[in-house]
């Protein structure tokens, strides 16, 4: 299909006579479109600002959902739909957990649930119908996307930055030493949960940074790899800065295999040995942290215990520790007492309550015996029946775009790639906290069911330069 550039008074393109066009939103509608995805991307992280509070919470980029899904659907109308990577089982799934919702002890948490995976299916549909038609889109799509974990983590930097210089930090939920040593939260309900928004930034970064994409500024990707690092630093959340480290040193395998092949063969080639320096590097500076905590908690014990506290290592407090193993373990047999029947994804904390003998009857209450591992939380909502359905769109949003990223152009193979692997690591680190319906994954999800339905769109039709 040919985009027209003709325009007509409602703000639509136009085809031209005698040319095949697909009819598309005008420039002055899609700029609109375009800055409500950009406040989307760039508000998902946050919890604690800019939420409206109607019984439950309501984040400003999940109420801006209806007024993009309008535009996707006014699209609709005047274009063919183009199909959204995993819709069709999401559907199926969010239907599963709408029958369960009288199964729930406290309803009204697992229909306030619902209604916001509802807006996320609104919010992946409506990426895809109005931003996948053209390249131009996905390109500046994606830098923005790109753009809002840098501007989040330079937030984070002047939380941190403040106390020391003896201002008062806005936002700061916990602090290492009270008024002065902040652990950076940005917009977020606590540390972990910045921690792990801006690993998906770090990550997204990190493989466009190997990959060389150049559909936007390479210091636009080390300027973003480098910041959201700094930020999970900042944020002290252990588990956050053990995902990081994880993948820097997985980029740092092939380069290691590809030494010591050379090695078994007697030869050495430069160039690989030079690649072997990050890992070198990173590998020094871990042996470096780690020297330096044990001298701190030889010389001053009490300053290396309050650094452990949480942990449970060296006769520590291991709140932290037990209690997201609590959790899990309450969540599981949630699950086992119920193999068939879930308790749908908002009745989870309310059976977990009945577990302890207490009866959730108010959206504060249930905050108190919340789910841990998204996983094995489906899992309870949904039964063994039920959560067939989220593991095909599990399994989907998965293979696919890694199937067509190997037949695309470099470009979108590599955006494609990054994207997955950004998600995977989101999977990974979310099974030890938060909430499946966290607005930054499912903004994710959009982008990548957005650049899989571009790269499938100019996979079937003649080949066009990526737009620098």
């Amino acid at each position: 299909m040919l985009h027209s550039t003709e325009t007509n008074h409602w703000g639509f393109v136009s085809g031209r006579p005698g040319v095949r066009a697909e009819i598309c939103l005008g420039d002055s509608v899609m700029r609109v479109a375009m800055l409500l995805a950009a406040m989307m991307m760039l508000t998902s992280s946050f919890d604690i600002f800019l939420v409206l509070q109607a019984g439950g919470n309501y984040r400003l980029c999940q109420l801006l959902i209806p007024f993009l899904f309008g535009l996707a659907i006014l699209q609709g109308r005047l274009g063919p739909l183009l199909r959204t990577l995993g819709l069709r089982s999401l559907i199926i799934w969010l239907f599963v957990q709408i029958v369960f919702i009288p199964v729930a002890e406290f309803w009204p948490k697992s229909l306030g649930y619902c209604l916001w995976l509802a807006f996320d299916l609104m919010l992946m549909f409506s990426f895809v119908q109005l931003f996948s038609r053209d390249d131009r889109h996905i390109w500046l799509l994606l830098r923005v996307y790109l753009w809002s974990f840098a501007v989040l983590s330079v937030f984070g930097f002047v939380q941190f930055l403040l106390p020391l210089l003896g201002f008062e930090s806005p936002f700061v939920e916990q602090w290492w030493i009270k008024g002065h040593l902040a652990r950076v939260n940005g917009f977020s309900y606590e540390p972990s949960y910045y921690a792990t928004y801006l690993l998906l930034g770090f990550v997204l970064a990190g493989s466009l940074k190997k990959s060389r994409a150049w559909f936007a500024d390479a210091g636009l990707i080390r300027c973003t790899r480098y910041l959201a690092g700094t930020g999970i630093i900042l944020s002290s959340s252990r588990m956050g800065i053990a995902f990081m480290l994880l993948d820097v040193l997985s980029h740092q395998f092939g380069p290691f295999v590809a030494v010591s092949r050379d090695l078994l063969k007697l030869q050495i080639a430069p160039r690989r040995l030079r690649a072997l320096i990050p890992g070198l590097l990173i590998s020094g500076a871990i042996t470096g942290v780690t020297a330096l905590f044990l001298w701190i908690l030889r010389t001053d014990p009490m300053l290396g215990l309050l650094l452990l506290g949480g942990t449970g290592i060296a006769n520590t407090a291991g709140h932290s520790v037990i209690e997201r193993e609590s959790t899990l373990g309450d969540t599981f047999e949630v699950f086992i007492r119920h193999p068939l029947i879930g308790q749908s994804l908002g009745g989870v904390s309310s059976a977990i309550a009945a577990l302890h003998g207490s009866v959730v009857t108010s959206f504060q209450d249930s905050k108190l015996t919340e789910g841990m591992s998204v996983f094995v939380e489906v899992l309870a909502a949904s039964g063994l029946i039920g959560v067939i359905p989220f593991v095909v769109f599990l399994v989907l949003t998965i293979r696919k775009p890694l199937k067509l990223a190997g037949e695309s152009d470099p470009c979108y193979a590599a955006c494609l790639r990054a994207l997955v692997r950004s998600l995977v690591f989101a999977w990974a680190i979310l099974q030890f906290n938060q909430n499946l319906l966290r607005p930054y994954l499912w903004v994710h999800l959009a982008i990548l069911a957005t650049v899989y339905a571009a790269a499938l769109r100019r996979f079937t039709q003649i080949d066009r330069p990526f737009p620098r």
